[in-house]
């Protein structure tokens, strides 16, 4: 694992990875004419009439320099010096106290501690009225120039795309934390004369990778059978089908931060859902092939339901020519996301409309309004490459109710309602050269195809 290399190794990446980041911020600056930056890690939130919180997520932008979670605290980054981090220690006998800054990255920050919000304050200095804020734990009373200003993030937004070595190791680590969780959760469900629910199926998987929940980088989508069908299905029912057809996990993990997110769908039997299956995976195989430097990813989405008609035609789904489906927009009747996104900080990176540092955006085609990237890749981008063909009952009645309907084989397509859906998803890494699958190999050596 990432942690137990050596930490001179570590250590280097984190430094080329804080000297790429620094200079994203000073170019920031310099554009947006401000002195500096400081970003607010963020505050634990309160439910409405209630004492209780909801979990606590981290600014973005603070993971990028802070592998540990500091509610309240803040980074000060001025071009030129080191990083300030003042981390806000509070004394609490109802909960356990931040723990104290620790491991390879504490070496390139001046770390001061405080006991609350007010010292915080006093610590950053905000006198200088050209520096800007970002994050929710600031209010323009403070001092700043600026809060959120949007041209300053999209400027960062559109370089984030550009992984450094050591976001791509996080990446790289939280694949393979995710890996032996669909793993477990596969063989969990498999084990003969033995049903198990999605809750406690959910359960295995937290176990395995050691993550809870709240620090899992999404809800796992953990759906059998019909449920599959609804793309980010959000129950975990506590009793076990009756039969079990079909299983899709979408699950993640997180580490330093940064997350990984897999999908995987298997089935019961050799039938025809089964044959389908490893379509989709071959399917799959050939869109992460693709997956290269200067390809947009429109035209990769277009691709993905190109070979998906292929997949249509060869499995009697539908009585037309694969071309014919492709053109007359059947395949989005059967899959209707988007074929991936950007990864990293964020399960859904931000920046993938972003064609330009000073904020132009190519939103997606109009017959693709879920697409969530536009941007044509480039070697450091890790993007999800995960194409589905699901069997959705609302989609499927605007389909027979439609001049398209003729062109269905209904007969087969009812037979499949009942097992919701297929999606396969791995992470990649586009290279000079290539595309590099961070899930796979993963997934292969914890026992997962």
């Amino acid at each position: 694992m990432l942690e137990q290399q050596s930490p001179d190794i570590l250590n280097k990446l984190y430094l080329d990875h804080i000297a790429e980041w620094s200079k994203r911020f000073s170019e920031a600056c310099s554009t947006h004419k401000m002195d500096g930056i400081i970003v607010f890690a963020g505050a634990k939130k309160t439910r409405f009439r209630d004492d209780n919180q909801y979990p606590f997520y981290v600014e973005p932008y603070f993971k990028v320099w802070v592998p540990q979670i500091f509610p309240i605290s803040a980074i000060k980054i001025i071009p030129g010096h080191e990083p300030i981090l003042v981390h806000v220690q509070q004394t609490d006998f109802w909960h356990e106290s931040p723990r104290d800054p620790s491991g390879f990255w504490t070496n390139h920050f001046d770390i001061i501690s405080v006991p609350n919000t007010t010292k915080m304050l006093e610590e950053l200095k905000i006198s200088s009225s050209k520096l800007a804020a970002i994050g929710e734990k600031s209010d323009l009373s403070m001092g700043f120039s600026s809060i959120n200003n949007q041209g300053l993030l999209d400027h960062l937004d559109f370089y984030r795309a550009f992984k450094t070595d050591y976001e791509i190791a996080c990446i790289t680590e939280a694949n393979k934390i995710a890996a032996v969780g669909h793993a477990a959760a596969q063989k969990e469900l498999t084990k003969k004369l033995k049903k198990k629910s999605e809750f406690q199926l959910n359960q295995v998987y937290c176990t395995t990778t050691g993550q809870r929940e709240f620090e899992l980088p999404y809800q796992n989508i953990v759906a059998l059978n019909e449920h599959a069908s609804t793309l980010h299905y959000q129950n975990l029912d506590r009793n076990p089908p009756d039969n079990f057809l079909s299983f899709l996990l979408d699950a993640g993990a997180t580490f330093n931060g940064y997350a990984s997110d897999i999908t995987r769908t298997i089935s019961d039997e050799n039938n025809h859902f089964d044959a389908l299956i490893k379509a989709m995976d071959g399917l799959q195989k050939k869109l992460c092939s693709n997956t290269k430097s200067d390809v947009s990813f429109v035209f990769l989405n277009e691709l993905a339901h190109q070979l998906l008609a292929n997949v249509l035609e060869e499995h009697q789904l539908i009585t037309s020519k694969a071309e014919e489906a492709y053109e007359r927009g059947i395949t989005r009747f059967f899959l209707p996301h988007g074929l991936g996104h950007l990864l990293g900080l964020q399960v859904h990176d931000r920046g993938g409309y972003l064609y330009s540092p000073s904020g132009s955006t190519e939103m997606p085609p109009t017959d693709h309004p879920f697409l969530r990237l536009t941007r044509s890749l480039h070697p450091g981008f890790v993007v999800t490459i995960e194409p589905g063909l699901y069997f959705i009952p609302s989609l499927l009645d605007q389909l027979r109710n439609c001049s398209l309907s003729n062109l269905i084989n209904w007969a087969k397509v009812e037979t499949l309602i009942p097992y919701g859906g297929i999606r396969i998803e791995d992470n990649i890494l586009v290279t000079c050269s290539e595309s590099v699958n961070l899930s796979r190999p993963a997934l292969i050596k914890s026992g997962v195809s």
